[in-house]
C-alpha cells in the first residue's frame, strides 16, 4: 500500500465489503438531483434501444453513458482522501461535467468491449467449425446442440475473465482518453493483471463481493420478472430493473477500485 492514506484504506481497513455497499448508496442518496437525472436518462436511453432502426443508437447511448457514470464514481472514490470530501464532491457532482470530461475514456472502453466480443464471436465460429460441432446445412436444433456443447468451456472461461473484470474496469476507470479507454479493456490479457488476481487479499473481497451482488441481483431479477408478468404492469418491471441496474453500476464501480487498492504495493 502507498504511505499517502486515503477514504479507500479506512474502507478497507474492516468490512470492506459492507463498506463497498455503503459508499456507492452514499453517492446515490447524497446528490438525488443527479441521481434523479442520471438514472433516468440511463431508463430512457434503454427504453428507447427497443424501437426499430433507431434503437441500436440508443443502446450504445445508454452504454456508453453508463460508462461515463462509473468512470466519474470510480475515479472520485479512488482519489478522495477522507469522507468530508467525498460528500462535498458528491454534492457539487453535475451530468454536464461528467459527459463532458468522460465521454472520450468511456467511448473508448465502450468501443473496446464491442472489438473483443466480435473477437470472442470469431474464435467461437471457428473453433466450432474446426472440431465440426459448426458446420453447413445444419437445423436449428443442431445448432442449439453445438452451442450447448461449447456453452461448457464457453462457461468456464467467462466466469474465470469476470475474476479478473474489477482491476480490468479499474483501468478503464484511470484511463485519460480515447486510446488508453480502448485499450484498458485489453489489459484482461494482461499478465501483470493476472498475476494480480491471484493474490490472496484480492481473492478474498471479490470473493464475497461477487456472492453477494450475484445475490442482490437474482432477487432483482426475480421481482422484475415478476412485475413484467402482469399486464399493464410490465412496463414498471421494466423501468424497475434498469433502475436496479444504474444502482449496480455504481456498486461495481466502487468495488473495482476497493479491489485495485488491495493489490497496489
Amino acid at each position: 500500500m502507498q504511505d499517502n492514506r486515503r477514504l479507500i484504506d479506512e474502507a478497507l481497513e474492516s468490512e470492506a465489503v459492507k463498506n463497498t455497499f455503503r459508499l456507492a448508496w452514499e453517492f446515490i442518496r447524497l446528490n438525488q438531483k443527479f441521481t434523479l437525472i442520471a438514472m433516468g436518462l440511463f431508463i430512457v436511453l434503454n427504453l428507447f434501444g427497443g424501437l426499430p432502426l433507431m434503437g441500436t443508437l440508443f443502446m450504445v447511448f445508454a452504454g456508453v453513458f453508463g460508462m461515463m457514470i462509473q468512470i466519474h464514481v470510480g475515479k472520485m472514490f479512488y482519489a478522495t482522501h477522507d469522507i468530508d470530501t467525498y460528500v462535498a464532491t458528491i454534492e457539487e457532482s453535475k451530468i454536464e461535467n461528467v459527459i463532458k470530461q468522460h465521454i472520450q475514456v468511456a467511448f473508448g472502453a465502450y468501443m473496446g468491449w464491442i472489438v473483443l466480443l466480435l473477437i470472442t464471436l470469431v474464435l467461437v465460429g471457428v473453433i466450432g467449425g474446426a472440431t465440426g460441432l459448426i458446420h453447413e446445412g445444419m437445423d436449428q436444433m443442431a445448432l442449439v446442440m453445438a452451442l450447448a456443447t461449447l456453452g461448457l468451456p464457453i462457461l468456464l472461461i467467462s466466469l474465470l475473465l469476470s475474476y479478473v473484470q474489477p482491476l480490468v474496469h479499474s483501468n478503464i476507470v484511470l484511463a485519460n482518453d480515447f486510446s488508453e479507454g480502448f485499450k484498458a479493456v485489453f489489459s484482461i490479457f494482461s499478465l501483470d493483471v493476472w498475476r494480480s488476481a491471484f493474490q490472496k487479499t484480492y481473492f478474498n473481497y471479490v470473493a464475497i463481493f461477487g456472492l453477494v451482488l450475484i445475490g442482490a441481483v437474482f432477487a432483482m431479477v426475480a421481482v422484475s420478472s415478476l412485475l413484467m408478468l402482469i399486464p399493464f404492469v410490465n412496463i414498471l418491471g421494466n423501468i424497475l430493473m434498469m433502475g436496479c441496474m444504474y444502482v449496480f453500476m455504481v456498486i461495481i464501480s466502487i468495488g473495482a477500485m476497493m479491489a485495485r487498492r488491495l493489490v497496489e504495493e
